[in-house]
């Protein structure tokens, strides 16, 4: 009797035409079902090295992003090009959308500069150009789904995410930790616009000695 072959969503490297499930993100195999019922119970879409997986899964990878949060990107993205949006804005928009629902903090800059180099460019955008972006696709697919500007607390862990690794390597864990908590208490403190805030505030927490090196990676 044969079987469903069930795969995780891990790396790049799974195989040639698999089939995703369009609604759940599951992974289905090659092997015929135990009976046809069980693809019947999921909206099936064909992913293949060339398509979208490639680029997601790698995407995925260079976010950090855990698989849960993949699998709703494979989801919406489909979902996106049914309504005739482009493939890699369809991506940028679904992960956008990932990334909030499940509470990662990634900035929207960050995310188009990851995507461009899954595709092989470079091409920067501007924070604001790239909100603009997502309000243009999402009134065009008349979607429920809305991507709100993010607030200051999303900038901050944001923005914390992106200097862990300097100040870990150029202090110890403990300091980034003292960072983290004093920038949190310093947000509520800070008048300006939500991303300059969540600067201001981490800033206000770093000593003198590495401000230099953190302004860099937050300009």
């Amino acid at each position: 009797m044969s079987t469903v072959t069930i795969t995780c969503i891990h790396s790049p490297t799974d195989v040639d035409g698999e089939h995703v499930c369009i609604d759940c993100g599951e992974v289905l195999g090659y092997s015929e079902v135990q009976s046809v019922n069980a693809w019947q119970t999921h909206d099936v879409g064909n992913f293949n090295k060339n398509g979208m997986s490639w680029i997601i899964l790698k995407l995925a990878d260079n976010l950090n992003l855990p698989q849960y949060a993949t699998q709703t990107i494979m989801r919406i993205s489909l979902k996106l090009v049914k309504h005739g949006i482009t493939k890699k804005k369809a991506i940028f928009f679904a992960t956008t959308h990932a990334c909030r629902i499940h509470k990662i903090p990634r900035l929207l800059s960050e995310i188009f500069y990851e995507l461009e180099k899954s595709t092989g460019k470079t091409t920067q955008k501007s924070e604001q150009s790239l909100f603009k972006m997502l309000n243009r696709i999402a009134k065009k697919t008349d979607t429920y789904i809305s991507i709100q500007p993010p607030d200051k607390e999303y900038y901050l862990q944001a923005y914390l995410a992106k200097i862990q690794d300097i100040i870990v390597k150029e202090t110890n864990s403990r300091y980034f930790e003292l960072i983290r908590t004093r920038s949190v208490r310093n947000l509520s403190m800070t008048k300006a616009d939500p991303s300059t805030a969540a600067r201001k505030a981490i800033l206000a927490c770093t000593s003198s000695i590495l401000q230099s090196k953190v302004k860099q990676v937050l300009a």
